[in-house]
């Protein structure tokens, strides 16, 4: 998939909750082990490098370097309002 494509896919997920809004939960870094993307559904060979996304009460997501930095910005910026005032 192409860059537009999966950004396109990512806002689909994270609207229907199948990928976090939210920051919370540990990112660790590893060589892939042909788990399955949580952004592009294609599986993260062992040459590659993946994000885990690890978090309490819900299984672990995998991402591909560049997939897991397309759902950072649209997390950030979906999650991005106007700011309020108290």
């Amino acid at each position: 998939m192409n860059d537009a494509t999966v950004r396109r896919v990512v806002r689909g997920k994270i609207a229907d909750g199948s990928l976090p809004r939210d920051r919370i939960g540990a990112v660790s870094v590893a060589y892939g082990t042909e788990e399955v993307c949580g952004a592009c559904a294609a599986s993260v060979s062992p040459g590659e490098v993946f994000y885990k996304l690890t978090r309490a009460g819900s299984e672990r997501l995998v991402f591909h370097g560049e997939c897991f930095v397309i759902w950072r910005d649209e997390r950030n910026r979906m999650s991005a309002g106007p700011a309020v005032l108290d």
